[in-house]
């Protein structure tokens, strides 16, 4: 067992570890980034568009609730991705009052790359960790998800 002032500093190299990672992801989407189609698009254009792409006929709300923001948050999103000409609005044949989201032709452009964007992303985290790949995945995972539960625990702003 590491003694407390080892573990803390093992603690403190993680948790910067962490930060950089975030800050590398981010300077990668700084600006967006275009995925075939001429815009640039921003994280959430993007897995709003690959949401839409996985859901044909998606409502307004479901994709809301799917992508866990605001029904006010996604609409804006939306109308900014229409003017783009990446999406359209649908209405359900079997429901004229319920308003579906759908891809254009340049929308499934963007998430057809964003998807071979991901497949070269998972080819190198398999060729760095081989036959190890599928645990190494299963443990980041759990790692980071209950760093976010105790991340949730803690308010910065209550100091």
């Amino acid at each position: 067992m590491l003694v407390m002032n080892e573990f803390r500093e093992s603690y403190e190299t993680m948790q910067h570890a962490l930060l950089e990672l975030v800050d590398t992801v981010n300077a990668h989407h700084r600006g967006g980034v275009d995925f075939g189609t001429g815009h640039r698009l921003h994280p959430a254009e993007i897995h709003t568009i690959a949401t839409i792409g996985d859901e044909p006929q998606i409502t307004v709300t479901q994709l809301a609730e799917r992508l866990s923001v605001s029904k006010p948050t996604i609409s804006e999103r939306i109308g900014k991705l229409m003017k783009k000409g990446l999406v359209e609005k649908g209405i359900k044949p079997y429901d004229a009052k319920a308003v579906t989201l759908l891809l254009t032709k340049t929308g499934w452009t963007a998430y057809t790359h964003h998807e071979a964007h991901h497949d070269k992303m998972f080819d190198v985290f398999v060729s760095q960790y081989g036959e190890k790949s599928e645990i190494m995945a299963q443990k980041l995972s759990q790692a980071l998800h209950e760093m976010q539960n105790l991340a949730e625990l803690f308010d910065c702003h209550n100091d």
